[in-house]
């Protein structure tokens, strides 16, 4: 399962690990910004403004899920 959510800033992208499918990879753009034992973690991450992203982490003010309820799945 491969989960997406459009900010202003980007386009969070959590996906599947290559190397290790039991975790998965935070993505925007071409940048891989952590890997996590699900993807609940890593949109907890995101929710937190705690990916490592600047423009995200610094953006409080902007909108986003508290988990994946609100992510498009693909």
């Amino acid at each position: 399962m491969i989960y997406y959510y459009k900010t202003p800033v980007g386009t969070f992208i959590i996906r599947p690990q290559r190397t290790d499918p039991k975790r998965v990879e935070l993505w925007v753009g071409e940048e891989c910004y952590g890997s996590y034992g699900s993807a609940r973690l890593a949109a907890s991450d995101v929710y937190a403004h705690a990916t490592g992203f600047n423009l995200w982490d610094g953006a409080r003010h902007l909108h986003v899920p508290e988990d994946l309820t609100e992510w498009e799945q693909k």
